[in-house]
């Protein structure tokens, strides 16, 4: 059986040692977005999504995760400023 795209992408984040459970959180919700979005990249989030789909409660923690992620090479992140457009986020291979 093959693995689906989404399936690598988990394991991967999970193997990092340096990925912290609000990270998975984090970047679980921005796959189950990427997959919703017929696994194509760029897509748009709303902080307010992933926020809830991450059960974060802050967004200090939101903005912090986001760009560790970017940091460790996890994801590309373009905020948007415009509070009825999304941000976007490419997924990194």
């Amino acid at each position: 059986m093959m693995e689906r795209p989404i399936s690598k992408h988990f394991a991967k984040i999970l193997a990092d040692r340096r990925v912290k459970v609000w990270h998975v959180g984090t970047y679980l919700a921005l796959l189950l977005i990427w997959d919703r979005n017929r696994q194509s990249s760029p897509f748009q989030v709303t902080r307010a999504l992933i926020m809830q789909l991450a059960r974060t409660r802050s967004s200090a923690t939101y903005h912090k995760y986001l760009k560790e992620l970017e940091a460790f090479g996890y994801i590309k992140y373009l905020p948007s400023f415009h509070p009825k457009q999304g941000s976007k986020v490419w997924l990194v291979k």
